[in-house]
């Protein structure tokens, strides 16, 4: 039995984001992860997730618990908001091709078009989808049930599909509402995966003898693989998982497909898979028993009606091995006994004989010469090498992958053993620059021949041309999957002046310098290096000039948030000058987060210039006059830090005047505090230069008398 696995199966990136989000929440969550309903369609899965603390309950089953993750099916926003207004909290992982179909559904709903949803009327995604129209959308689950409809009674219809439908079933349905209704309008809603895991479903069952689909028995998009796997009259198979599997199906030597429903994860089709290799391991040696018995058999018949030959050395013999051990192969070429074929005549003298050859195996082999005992001594490297020279041959003219182990290190590159030495290098071992290939020794290697010179048994080989193959066909796999609003993990592959290229899983996307904190970044390196890893936010997807636009600032927490909460109107509060403008300064008070001061709130003083009071990277003290959070803006001032330090100077010092200056603040009222503090001043001065004017007119007149009276 040969197993070929579709090249698309298992879960797709709305399920995979929906379980990784669940098991993640139950590890932080000291309480049961709630879900309404399963959360995918595969009870295997669903099970794997109760033993995590990840329970299903029905909605009306909800009371006491606080926190509830909506499943990738989504829900209606009457259920959404209901649950938000009892208090719960929402953890959505709904599927983002699902909400662009609520989206889109609501949208047309809301534009006076008849809705018309294409899919199973009792899938809870269709069912999602219906209640974001209010309801009011028609579903039809086959072409017969929307010719039933009477078309006549709208002038507007919109038609969308459930995202796991048959394009082929919508096209048709399409084709028959144009001309029947004035005005159509058609929603693409089908799931990209789901189309490729279906193209990819029939063209493999065109390649095999029978198919095996994985996947849970209420899942639409794996009972749409099975019915598209069907059209190409080979037997189908539908499990769930691997102890459903029957050795009856596979009694003849088959190729077997395999490929597994969005909604199936890695472990099962693993085990699937190791399922069916046990039971075909079971078969295999059932079969080389009886190859056992027929060669023994011949075997017997040729001795009998032949005479035994004498081999010469240089003989090529085709013989049937017959016994396999760890340190010699024993093959029947009709003599008087096997011939024995040593380890070190094997083409692969490194490698366990059992891991490459099987009994029954027709080989051709050189008789080498009979030793004492009489046995024959065979060789079969020269016959290996020229059959190993018509592989290669083969593989250079259709570039077919083959597979080789690296046996040496040399300057250069690499060699591997293809039945001969052949060469790979340096810079066709891998995408990107190796430094030590050390690590690569004894390991297989993927390779395409590029250069082929069997007269000169020189062969240059490629590893890089098929791994850029492959990273191809993932990058067009995830153009087909990305959409804004995701969360995806990267490697940061490049730091510029403006930003820094990301590397999402075969595409690198821009996460512009703006988009790295919300704080001022002078430069991408304060934040990342190249070779870190990486969570983004997906920001824009530009289609037709395939570029994505990524930011790290949208995972992070507002300032703004913060502020609201830790700044108050009114309050002096530290800042640093950041930037410095005609109209005034702005001033960081935390990275993210700015007040602007005006240059009519810098100084008592009229100044021309804010550069006449700050300067760039200044520490200044600032008061909040105004925070304005619609806007999100923030009034500073630090000419009011001086008003209210005059005024409180200046409480004091009334406080501290006799009490017949009955003089408070309050007579104040009215005039300016520069006004007050200019009078008081002048009343101080009139006083003391009074005082100063008696005493010497008192210094004078007793200085008169005292000569008068010395006179005397």
């Amino acid at each position: 039995m040969k197993i070929k696995i579709a090249e698309h199966t298992g879960f797709c990136f709305g399920v995979k984001r929906a379980v990784q989000t669940a098991e993640e929440t139950a590890l932080k969550s000291k309480e049961p992860v709630i879900t309404l309903g399963p959360l995918i369609h595969n009870q295997e899965e669903v099970e794997r997730l109760r033993k995590l603390g990840i329970k299903e309950l029905a909605e009306g089953e909800l009371q006491g618990y606080g926190s509830i993750l909506i499943r990738a099916h989504g829900i209606g926003p009457n259920l959404y908001r209901d649950l938000q207004e009892k208090g719960y909290k929402i953890i959505d992982t709904t599927c983002p091709h699902v909400r662009k179909a609520q989206t889109l559904a609501n949208e047309a709903q809301k534009q006076g078009y008849q809705v018309i949803v294409l899919g199973d009327k009792n899938h809870a995604e269709v069912q999602g989808i219906q209640a974001w129209t209010e309801n009011n959308a028609i579903i039809v689950s086959s072409l017969e049930e929307l010719q039933e409809i009477e078309l006549s009674l709208y002038n507007k219809v919109a038609i969308l599909a459930q995202t796991t439908e048959k394009e082929e079933k919508f096209a048709a349905a399409v084709k028959y509402l144009h001309g029947k209704v004035l005005d159509l309008k058609v929603l693409p809603t089908i799931c990209t995966a789901t189309r490729i895991r279906q193209e990819a479903a029939a063209k493999l069952a065109q390649e095999v003898d029978l198919m095996i689909v994985i996947g849970g028995k209420n899942s639409s998009n794996t009972q749409k693989l099975a019915e598209i796997c069907q059209n190409y009259n080979i037997p189908v198979y539908c499990l769930e998982k691997a102890t459903e599997l029957q050795p009856s199906w596979f009694q003849k030597q088959l190729t077997v497909g395999v490929t597994a429903g969005a909604s199936t994860p890695d472990w099962i089709i693993k085990e699937v898979i190791e399922k069916m290799e046990e039971i075909n391991e079971g078969l295999m040696k059932e079969t080389n028993e009886e190859q056992m018995e027929e060669v023994n058999e011949e075997r017997q018949e040729f001795q009998e009606e032949y005479n035994i030959k004498n081999f010469q050395p240089g003989d090529m013999v085709e013989g049937t091995i017959v016994q396999i051990n760890n340190d010699e192969v024993l093959v029947d070429i009709g003599g008087k006994s096997e011939g024995i074929v040593p380890l070190t005549e094997l083409p692969n003298d490194k490698v366990n004989p059992k891991e490459y050859l099987q009994i029954g195996e027709k080989i051709l082999v050189e008789v080498l010469k009979e030793d004492r005992e009489g046995n024959i001594l065979l060789s079969c490297k020269e016959a290996y090498f020229n059959e190993a020279m018509d592989k290669l041959a083969k593989a250079k003219e259709t570039g077919e992958i083959i597979e080789a182990p690296v046996i040496e290190v040399i300057k250069g590159g690499l060699l591997v053993d293809v039945g001969i030495k052949g060469f790979v290098p340096a810079s066709q071992v891998e995408r990107t620059f190796v430094e030590d290939f050390q690590n690569y020794l004894q390991k297989k290697l993927r390779l395409k021949v590029i250069e082929f010179e069997p007269e000169k048994k020189k062969i240059v080989l490629s590893q890089r041309i098929v791994l850029e193959e492959e990273y191809a066909k993932k990058r067009n796999a995830l153009w087909e999957q990305l959409a804004e609003g995701e969360t995806r993990k990267g490697i940061v592959k490049k730091v510029m002046k403006f930003g820094v290229f990301v590397d999402i899983g075969g595409i690198d996307g821009l996460l512009h310098v703006s988009e790295l904190g919300w704080g001022k970044v002078n430069h991408p390196s304060e934040v990342l290096q190249e070779g870190d890893e990486v969570e983004v936010y997906v920001l824009k997807v530009d289609y037709d000039n395939q570029k994505v636009s990524l930011s790290l600032k949208k995972l992070l927490a507002d300032p703004w948030q913060e502020a609201l909460n830790n700044y108050q109107v009114n309050s002096i509060v530290k800042g640093i000058v950041a930037r410095i403008m005609p109209f005034g300064a702005f001033v960081e008070l935390e990275p993210g987060l700015e007040g602007l001061l005006h240059i009519s709130k810098i100084s008592e003083k009229r100044i021309n210039k804010v550069e006449e009071i700050l300067k760039e990277g200044q520490k200044v003290d600032v008061k909040i006059v105004e925070i304005d959070a619609d806007k999100k803006r923030i009034s500073l001032s630090i000419k009011d830090i001086t008003t209210d330090k005059e005024k409180k100077e200046y409480q004091t010092y009334i406080e501290q005047q006799p009490n017949e200056a009955s003089i408070t603040i309050r007579d104040t009222i009215g005039d300016t505090m520069g006004n007050t503090l200019e009078n008081l001043i002048k009343k101080k001065k009139a006083k003391s230069t009074d005082s100063k004017q008696n005493s010497k007119e008192d210094s004078k007149e007793s200085s008169k008398q005292s000569s008068k009276q010395s006179k005397k």
